[in-house]
């Protein structure tokens, strides 16, 4: 570890409690890093009004448009959080840069290196030169494939400023090779490093004993001798929610036992444009004979405990770059099956050693499913065979190393 401490900034337009997967990664992270020889600051906003929660409104809506709030900590890590306006747009892309530069010019905060996360997009060039201006270095962390484009022209454009967007920064890093070589696909000649996902093995671990998650499955309605059904992400179209609610209907009545929990916020609900797939997952469940088996949790903080008591996990994700619900669900000894998905890698492990590959169809998943709730000695077997991959090439503390090693180099060599 080198002797000097670097400061290192995460920088991103929302941060706990509203966050994705890839921010949720690297709030995992932050304590780990610390302890790295890295002081660490959250700079961040407030999230717009679509996903503000009545209390987040009601704690940041009182302050001014482009304010900086009372410092917080999160997992004692300080946190910079500006009012930001309540609305998308080049507004609050702007407004959130500018107050990043005054961050950054404040000689107690003044950053060595900035890992950004979440969205980045063209119009945050000027901030990037600015900030190499300065001789802070800057990171930007590629966690899932990109959608395929609709129009040609229009992806020629817009690919053109991704690349400018990208070249403004020292380094790019990626969670597995495929992304990366769609980094590269793309024209991009700034570094690119691959650090795989690190999973905290102490919190994601197997059941000691089935009285550890029986609160949970009562909570829920789920005896110890019923089948629990899982998957974590954002109920929408890309993670597949309505494909995999279609495929439990298929099975929920020669299945009695069996239950299906969704995990992670309510996009179908939250955001007007999937009405028409809210409807949808309504009427799959309607059709499943059995509404009362499916249950969907929100946003959770014992999600860890809650895979812990599942018997299936499932995620039929089109996109994603390495899923950590995957991996978590692994590293609790629970059974997998995934459907091909963009930037699906080696990482994951084998197909049919250390998880199931099941066509992206609610006939074929149900086969996967049906698999598995025939024979639990199967179902052990590659639960078992998942644990030991991931427990094995997978912990925190590496990918933790290779972080640090990285955020230290750059600090040192900055201009």
């Amino acid at each position: 570890m080198p002797e000097t401490c670097h400061r290192l900034c995460l920088a991103s337009p929302v941060f706990f409690p509203t966050y994705g997967g890839s921010l949720l990664r690297f709030k995992s992270y932050l304590p780990g890093l610390s302890q790295r020889n890295l002081e660490i600051r959250v700079y961040t906003g407030t999230p717009h009004n679509k996903e503000m929660s009545a209390e987040e409104a009601r704690q940041w809506g009182s302050y001014p448009v482009g304010e900086f709030m009372p410092l917080s900590t999160v997992d004692d890590i300080p946190v910079h959080r500006v009012r930001l306006p309540d609305t998308k747009g080049k507004a609050r892309t702007g407004m959130f840069n500018d107050r990043m530069l005054e961050f950054c010019d404040t000689p107690e905060y003044r950053p060595d290196v900035i890992q950004m996360v979440g969205p980045l997009k063209p119009r945050s060039i000027p901030l990037l030169k600015q900030l190499r201006e300065r001789g802070i270095r800057t990171l930007y962390a590629v966690t899932v494939a990109p959608p395929k484009p609709a129009k040609r022209k229009w992806y020629s454009w817009s690919q053109r400023r991704e690349v400018e967007l990208f070249e403004q920064l020292d380094c790019i890093v990626t969670n597995n090779e495929p992304l990366k070589a769609f980094v590269r696909d793309m024209g991009i000649r700034t570094r690119v490093e691959v650090i795989p996902n690190g999973i905290d093995l102490t919190r994601f671990r197997p059941a000691e004993n089935p009285g550890e998650t029986q609160a949970l499955r009562q909570s829920l309605g789920i005896s110890a001798s019923d089948t629990m059904i899982t998957t974590v992400g954002g109920v929408m179209p890309r993670k597949g929610s309505d494909l995999l609610i279609e495929a439990w209907a298929n099975v929920a009545q020669a299945y009695p036992n069996t239950h299906l929990v969704l995990v992670g916020p309510r996009k179908d609900i939250d955001q007007p444009g999937l009405k028409l797939f809210r409807r949808r997952l309504e009427s799959l469940i309607g059709q499943s004979g059995a509404p009362e088996r499916v249950h969907f949790t929100g946003l959770i903080d014992n999600v860890d405990t809650l895979v812990r008591a599942s018997d299936i996990f499932v995620l039929p994700s089109e996109r994603e770059g390495m899923p950590n619900s995957v991996l978590e669900a692994m590293a609790s000894r629970v059974a997998v099956i995934i459907t091909p998905f963009t930037g699906l890698s080696s990482d994951l492990g084998t197909a049919g050693t250390h998880y199931l590959l099941s066509e992206r169809t609610a006939p074929a998943l149900s086969n996967h499913l049906k698999q598995l709730l025939d024979s639990v000695e199967y179902r052990t077997a590659l639960a078992r065979s998942g644990y030991d991959w991931v427990s094995n090439t997978l912990g925190l503390d590496k990918s933790l190393d290779r972080y640090a090693a990285l955020y230290h180099e750059l600090a040192s060599n900055r201009g």
